[in-house]
């Protein structure tokens, strides 16, 4: 619109040798010009084409400049451009000697301008108006005007031609603006597809770019390109108990230190820094000499973020799991390097003894090992695969049977035993762990059952929860339906969490275990001594049991210091009136060391190996005289593969 506002006096340039055209051109394109007839016809012409802004007589306003041989009027019109002053039109003679002709001085013309509408004008028939469009393109530009032309129709023709000079102006302005503005859009788009928008660091989808790009440049370059995954260990925790702007700012800072330490070209770092997932970074190293320089950055990395974060006034200590790989060993493309990364990162989340894992080759076997073990699950739990077996528990003051805890078997058609430490976890990331606890708690109840309709039994069940059981905020009402369904008294179940989960989930685990306990079901803390917090939670649960991590009772003869552990753990459960229970007890000293320590029960190969439901009853008639057992618990531990 500012163009069309600062030429609406249009600018027209003639060009003919002749001095009387040239002066019938000035006349009527001029303000004075006023014919007695066709003056509303074409005033009202000159209103459609340029609104309103007309003299006083409605007639468009024109400023006229001419020239009389081609040279001259190129030369005008590149000053024309040059001051930003355009014509509008050129009415141009075609023949013009002694200088170049009409078309030749189009052909220039419109080299200079690309916008201004030129009119060949000439007397002669010989002229083809087609092939004047393909001389001098584009077609809708050049026009032919014949000799001799009457007044009105040179003042209609040069109103249209105005009228059309700026209508094309305001589309290719219209244009400009479109195509600035799918510019910006589609560099936000770049930067929403390409880029995390917390961190504004590159995402997985330009990371995977950028490791094609390394790897395409150290192909013809010495050194391996490295890939390092990074996972902050318990993200989750610090979001819920700091909230999640805390998170957020946390993420921005981990980014911010990556970026620093291995972006900055000053120091001749080669790397690029990522944000690979929720909370995952990524750092990609090229011109790697040898693996002991990949350790070396993978234990660089581990250290700049476990440096302390200081997030709202608040010291944050944060650990992390590292998983590494390199091109061209571990993959000749990104994607695969990328896999092989991820899989070393997932070995170093699920191992608590070592945080730094470099990938090799078994990891992909037991990968596909992993895969095929998960469609054999679901089938295995649906078929009635998992069974119960149980290990007894003795009392260290009578001798007597004490208490059973139940362990989940998965035996296959074969006869063959997975493993508890496979398919427990497994089940946690397949999303089906609260079937597989349903499963068990079905089984115990069933085997509970039919030892009553034997004979005497009043021994309690305890099942483990893991933090994904916890969470389901229907277990409350599947327990107490299980229970009404079995018939079984609520309080022969016992619940037994780790003392590491019921720490991470106290928040979650506080309501439900003290709707259980009230509902009559016991509370037990298993694997006690592992946590790494106050324990005051203890007086916050309705917990009536400890049982003393198997590691601390592995080594009392071997550590003087886990003898004291142990003592200090008996001594707590007594202070607060709690049964304390040794599992993992394997030889006759250690059996001795917590029976003097004061143990009230012991569990472990000493004693018995697991035993299905069935041999359960039979050992009990030959461990004592009666059928009459001393009530004790029945721990149901899924997690536990020996005992």
């Amino acid at each position: 619109m500012d163009e069309l506002q600062k030429n609406t006096t249009n600018r027209i340039l003639v060009v003919d040798d002749d001095a009387l055209l040239i002066g019938e051109y000035v006349r009527c394109l001029g303000e004075d010009f006023e014919p007695p007839s066709a003056t509303t016809t074409l005033g009202d012409l000159e209103k459609v084409l340029f609104g309103e802004e007309t003299d006083e007589r409605g007639a468009a306003r024109f400023e006229v400049h001419s020239r009389n041989q081609g040279e001259a009027a190129v030369a005008a019109v590149r000053d024309a451009i040059s001051t930003d002053q355009p014509y509008s039109i050129v009415f141009l003679d075609i023949r013009m000697p002694p200088g170049i002709d009409g078309i030749e001085t189009s052909k220039r013309i419109r080299e200079i301008d690309a916008n201004i509408n030129i009119v060949v004008v000439t007397g002669s028939l010989s002229v083809d108006p087609d092939n004047l469009g393909k001389q001098i393109p584009p077609a809708d530009k050049i026009f032919f005007f014949k000799k001799p032309f009457h007044a009105v129709e040179c003042r209609q023709l040069a109103a249209a031609l105005c009228g059309k000079w700026h209508a094309d102006l305001a589309l290719r302005s219209a244009n400009e603006e479109l195509e600035r503005r799918v510019e910006e859009r589609t560099a936000a788009l770049q930067q929403l597809a390409y880029f995390d928008p917390v961190t504004r660091l590159p995402n997985q989808l330009l990371l995977l770019d950028k490791l094609s790009g390394l790897i395409e440049k150290g192909e013809e370059a010495e050194g391996d390109t490295a890939v390092v995954l990074i996972d902050i260990d318990r993200f989750s925790f610090i979001n819920e108990t700091m909230g999640y702007e805390s998170g957020t700012e946390l993420l921005r800072s981990i980014g911010n230190r990556l970026s620093r330490t291995y972006r900055d070209e000053a120091e001749g770092a080669k790397g690029i820094v990522g944000r690979f997932g929720a909370d995952e970074f990524a750092v990609l190293m090229t011109g790697i000499a040898s693996e002991d320089d990949i350790h070396e950055l993978a234990a660089s990395v581990k250290r700049v973020v476990e440096e302390p974060f200081l997030i709202h006034g608040r010291d944050l200590f944060l650990k992390a799991s590292i998983g590494v790989a390199w091109h061209p060993v571990h993959g000749r493309d990104a994607k695969s390097v990328f896999r092989c990364a991820e899989a070393a990162l997932h070995r170093s989340m699920r191992n608590l003894e070592k945080s730094v894992t470099y990938y090799h080759s078994e990891m992909r076997y037991r990968a596909r090992s992993k895969f095929d073990l998960e469609a054999e699950l679901r089938g295995a739990i649906e078929s009635g695969q998992i069974t119960t077996w149980y290990q007894p528990q003795q009392s260290t003051v009578s001798g007597e049977l004490a208490g059973v805890e139940a362990l989940a078997r998965w035996i296959r058609p074969d006869g063959s035993l997975v493993p508890p430490s496979d398919f427990i976890p497994l089940s946690e990331e397949m999303g089906i762990s609260d079937v597989l606890f349903e499963t068990i708690m079905r089984s115990v109840c069933a085997d509970v059952t039919t030892w009553r309709e034997a004979g005497s039994w009043e021994i309690p069940v305890s099942v483990n929860l893991s933090a994904h059981q916890l969470r389901n905020q229907d277990l409350v009402g599947m327990i107490k339906d299980i229970l009404v369904d079995a018939a079984v008294d609520r309080e022969l179940i016992n619940l037994e969490l780790t003392e590491t989960v019921l720490l991470e989930d106290l928040t979650i685990a506080q309501p439900a275990l003290h709707d259980l306990a009230a509902f009559g079901v016991g509370i037990h803390i298993d694997d006690f001594g592992t946590g790494y917090s106050s324990l005051s939670y203890l007086a916050q649960l309705p917990v009536q049991s400890l049982k003393i991590d198997q590691s601390f009772i592995a080594q009392l003869s071997d550590s003087r210091a886990n003898t004291r552990v142990v003592e200090a753990i008996v001594a707590l459960g007594k202070a607060m009136g709690l049964d304390v229970i040794a599992e993992g007890v394997e030889t006759d000293q250690q059996y001795a060391i917590v029976r003097r320590l004061g143990c009230d029960l012991v569990q472990g190969y000493f004693i018995a190996k697991p035993m299905p439901a069935a041999q359960l009853r039979p050992w009990c008639v030959g461990h004592v005289d009666t059928l009459s057992i001393k009530k004790g618990s029945t721990i149901i531990d899924i997690d536990d593969a020996r005992g």
